[in-house]
């Protein structure tokens, strides 16, 4: 390609993207303005700074959301001409015109509820689940699918997408696909809360798939915090265990042709009771084996039990290339590992060897130096760029809450949206959240007054991030919905019971009430603001109550804006989701000395502290 053609590519290609921002930002000009004579006829010229401040907070979010698409379309292609080898001009328009530009309007929107919805197709089309038509016949990435009631609904709390080729997309690095019913990967759940358990999960699905093994899915167990009494389906009796397919849908998982679950009673069944793990038969020689029975049976007879925690694992690019050198003689992969895994590659990678190739039965155990508590996407690294992104994708769109949860979480979302419309019909439905963990939390130094939150939450120039006036609809996401800060502890003592002129040690707020937010001019809501209004045959009456955290993280999800708190894997995994959806911008940390920290130019980082933009990026900063 002559130099003259090359730059009337990046010319025209760099034209076009400008074109785009500017036919958005002159269509909310043109919105502002009409906003703004609308106000001034009907006499409330006063009133028109907060739909301006919404729309502004809009329009500055999309506008760096699409110049961060620029910059990253702009650095593939003088990759691509700093090469010698001949252009490939057809992936560089693949990159740069593969989405249309970002245009966040979704948060002000509606008309995408569960209350009022349609189904799309007829209720006597035979749909019985949520699993993907036959992936032969897309061509393009299109939407995810979501059925409540029997029926296919649209909503705006879809971010899962149906990708081509994902869906039959098997492990390049691994040769016994065939016989993944001879390698299992078993698993105890983390000790730690929901999101502990979430997150470990995650990394094992990963795992699973890049090794080509069958994950073993736990019975149901008392797991940490979600210990409330409730009936499945087909019980008669209430109980309070939980487990797996409580919250994630095996059926989607089994259809992924790359993917191979089995229920721990099949597993006790064919390998246990049968003598195949080595000679030693589970708990009264049955499949029904439970609890710590289970976990030591599982924990003698496993040929691996690893010890991977604070680590990483390095998965080749090619079968049999089990030596970390081998794979980091390739510039371009040591780049990216190094960036990986930073100071982790001190204390030892761990490489895909033929030893866990071979191994029949790896068990891992929940605790201490078995704990995977880290994201998948800093856990597992892939020398293959295009594995790294698969999995980023796999995770997103088969280890999504189950639809029954979904639908309940779309219906409590409708309804802070029409709360928001009805205090305030300007404001579109627009609402803010705030994740505020106190309760048992060992970070104190997050446990803070309310004041202390509005002081916190300003831009560096010092607007306040969330706007303190009589329009702004609040939804709080809570373990102390009273604001008392029960079963905060700090200095062995309960905070309940400090007077208001005693010193309050770190940890113990001297101000957990909510009245500095109802001074603010803020409406706040909570939950049960929602439960104890909704129909008894409602979705959200319906739901399991141990399931309620997941429906808040799914309104907070869509707020304008949300700010949670630091260290909590609760208010990480809403970041991610928010990240999903094109909203990772417009999130933001109340607690003291974190506020902007989601804003960073770092894209990955490990541990459990918060989560990163490389969980819904790509390698080049498109979100996946």
């Amino acid at each position: 390609m002559s130099l003259s053609l090359k730059h009337t590519v990046i010319i025209s290609l760099i034209f076009l993207i400008f074109i785009s921002i500017f036919l958005f930002v002159h269509h909310e000009r043109l919105h502002l303005t009409s906003i703004g004579d609308a106000s001034e006829l009907s006499g409330q010229k006063a009133k028109i700074d907060q739909p301006y401040h919404n729309r502004l907070n809009m329009i500055t979010m999309n506008l760096n959301m699409n110049m961060t698409r620029l910059r990253s379309n702009l650095q593939f292609i003088s990759n691509q001409f700093a090469t010698d080898r001949e252009v490939d001009v057809e992936s560089i328009r693949k990159h740069v015109v593969k989405e249309e530009p970002i245009i966040a309007t979704q948060p002000l929107s509606t008309a995408q509820t569960i209350i009022d919805s349609k189904p799309i197709i007829s209720s006597s089309t035979p749909l019985e689940s949520s699993l993907p038509s036959d992936p032969s016949n897309d061509q393009v990435e299109r939407r995810g699918i979501l059925m409540c009631n029997g029926k296919q609904v649209d909503s705006e709390v879809i971010y899962w997408k149906i990708v081509p080729g994902d869906s039959t997309y098997e492990s390049p690095i691994t040769p016994h696909h065939g016989e993944h019913h001879d390698r299992y990967i078993t698993f105890e759940y983390d000790g730690g809360g929901w999101n502990n358990v979430r997150m470990s999960l995650e990394s094992l699905i990963v795992v699973a798939h890049a090794m080509g093994r069958t994950l073993v899915v736990p019975p149901q167990q008392h797991l940490y915090l979600l210990g409330k009494p409730h009936k499945d389906k087909d019980d008669k009796e209430e109980h309070d265990e939980m487990g797996f397919a409580d919250f994630f849908d095996v059926a989607l998982l089994e259809s992924h042709r790359g993917f191979h679950v089995l229920h721990m009673d099949d597993f006790l069944q064919r390998e246990g009771v049968t003598g195949g793990l080595h000679g030693k038969t589970p708990p009264g020689n049955s499949s029904d084996a439970w609890g710590d029975a289970l976990w030591r049976y599982l924990s003698q007879v496993a040929d691996a039990k690893p010890e991977w925690s604070g680590r990483f694992i390095a998965f080749p690019a090619a079968p049999g290339d089990f030596n970390v050198s081998s794979m980091l003689r390739d510039s371009a992969v040591r780049a990216r590992y190094e960036a990986f895994g930073g100071d982790r590659i001190a204390r030892g990678t761990i490489c895909y060897d033929e030893q866990l190739q071979r191994a029949h039965h790896i068990h891992f155990p929940g605790f201490q130096k078995h704990r995977i508590l880290q994201h998948h996407y800093a856990f597992a690294f892939f020398a293959d760029p295009a594995m790294q992104s698969f999995y980023r994708r796999f995770v997103r769109d088969y280890m999504r809450y189950k639809d029954d949860i979904q639908c309940a979480g779309a219906e409590l979302l409708a309804r802070v949206r029409q709360d928001s419309l009805a205090l305030d019909p300007s404001q579109q439905g627009l609402f803010y959240a705030l994740h505020i963990r106190r309760g048992d939390f060992q970070y104190k130094d997050v446990k803070i007054s309310t004041p202390q939150i509005l002081r916190n939450l300003r831009y560096p120039n010092g607007t306040a991030i969330i706007p303190v006036n009589r329009s702004s609809l609040v939804y709080i996401s809570t373990d102390d919905p009273d604001g008392v800060c029960a079963h905060c502890y700090a200095d062995s003592q309960a905070c309940s019971l400090l007077r208001p002129r005693d010193r309050h040690p770190e940890g113990c707020p001297d101000d957990p009430s909510w009245k500095a937010f109802l001074d603010a001019g803020w409406h706040i809501r909570f939950l049960r603001d929602y439960l104890k209004d909704a129909p008894s045959d409602s979705l959200l009456r319906l739901a399991n109550p141990n399931t309620h955290g997941m429906l808040e993280s799914i309104v907070c999800s869509r707020a304008a804006i949300f700010a949670g708190t630091y260290f909590s894997t609760f208010t990480g995994y809403i970041h991610r989701l928010r990240g999903y959806h094109g909203l990772g911008e417009a999130t933001f940390y109340h607690s003291t000395h974190y506020v902007m920290h989601p804003q960073m130019k770092k894209s990955v980082g490990h541990g459990f502290s918060r989560e990163w933009r490389a969980g819904w990026t790509d390698d080049q900063g498109q979100l996946i």
